[in-house]
């Protein structure tokens, strides 16, 4: 029996966790990206659970990122917190946060749009195919 699978399964998970964390964290820093470590983690995990042979680790981790994702919204507190104590800062960047959410939104909007109507004219196209070849 291995080390690994001796450990309860949250506390296995909050291990796979952390290491996706801590991997995120060196990319970041090594590389000098300007992406937070946490979000790079999060990409790590994301791209292990689309390969097949990877997907046993999003298995292992499931136990422990359930009970955390139930209590998501107290995660949110820290951060809050962090932005109430930066409102004077906020105020004098107003006018470029808010072109860049704006932007950012017309720009997902736009990609949103595009890619729905390629989507749907791929759709047609499949079901003319489908309609011509029955006939």
């Amino acid at each position: 029996m291995s080390r690994a699978a001796a450990l309860p399964p949250v506390l296995l998970g909050l291990v796979v966790l952390l290491l996706a964390q801590m991997a995120g964290l060196a990319v970041s820093a090594l590389l000098g990206l300007p992406i937070p470590g946490v979000v790079l983690g999060i990409v790590l995990l994301v791209v292990l659970g689309l390969l097949r042979p990877t997907r046993a680790v999003l298995r292992v981790a499931d136990p422990a990122a359930t009970p955390l994702l139930a209590h998501l919204q107290l995660l949110f507190v820290p951060p809050g917190v962090g932005i109430i104590l930066e409102l004077r800062s906020l105020a004098q960047n107003a006018l470029p946060i808010a072109l860049a959410v704006g932007g950012s939104f017309v720009v997902t909007l736009l990609v949103a749009g595009w890619l729905l109507q390629a989507l749907l004219r791929r759709q047609d196209r499949r079901r003319q195919e489908r309609g011509g070849a029955a006939a």
